[in-house]
């Protein structure tokens, strides 16, 4: 296992940081609509389920700066073949999705007003940390002021916003697959090997395969 990237393929860190992120992000998700659909958010079991809702948050969150750091340290892959314009859109498209993992974590932390319980130690929530009281003392800020704006980011965000920019990633990762036929989602697959690997066949490579 090679934990360093090359300039053909992730190293298993940056895969690590990408699925496990992934997987929280769209468990979080998948948990707050089971909430929505089939449950009453007023009743006191919808707690221990939203709480869930919370570890995977904080998980995500927490996975941000050091995903970052990597990614500055990290050997990252070439670009796959196409045009200047491509590759400062694949750019910006990458950047939306980090700042997408840093607003949702973020909002929906401060704008929770419950500890969060992962078993062995909670978190406690914005609302009864010391910058919570310090931003009262200060601002003269209310729990209910304070609350509903943040409330209303984590929502629109997360109602209208996510699910463009992930499905745009997708969308975007099975292109690269299918039609363009390179290695751009398969450097990112867990289990695959570090050697080189072409980004894209050529035009007498492609005749000459079968």
């Amino acid at each position: 296992m090679q934990w360093q990237g090359t300039p053909h393929r992730f190293g298993a860190l940056a895969k690590l940081f990408h699925w496990t992120s992934a997987a929280a992000f769209i468990g979080a998700y998948i948990v707050v609509y089971y909430v929505i659909w089939f449950m009453d958010d007023e009743q006191p079991e919808s707690l221990v389920v939203l709480n869930v809702h919370w570890m995977l948050g904080i998980l995500v969150g927490a996975l941000v700066l050091p995903r970052l750091l990597w990614k500055l340290l990290d050997v990252q892959p070439d670009d796959a073949p196409g045009s200047k314009l491509e590759h400062q859109l694949a750019r910006l498209a990458h950047w939306g999705l980090y700042a997408l993992l840093i607003v949702m974590p973020l909002t929906g932390y401060v704008g929770t007003s419950m500890a969060t319980d992962f078993g062995l130690f909670s978190v406690p929530s914005f609302r009864d940390t010391g910058l919570f009281h310090w931003m009262t003392a200060t601002f003269g800020l209310t729990w209910e002021g304070f609350e509903a704006p943040v409330d209303v980011v984590h929502h629109v965000v997360g109602k209208w916003v996510a699910w463009v920019v992930v499905v745009l990633h997708v969308v975007a990762a099975l292109f690269h697959h299918l039609v363009r036929k390179d290695q751009v989602l398969v450097r990112m697959l867990p289990g695959q090997q570090q050697g080189p690997a072409p980004l894209a066949l050529n035009a007498r490579q492609r005749q000459a395969r079968p």
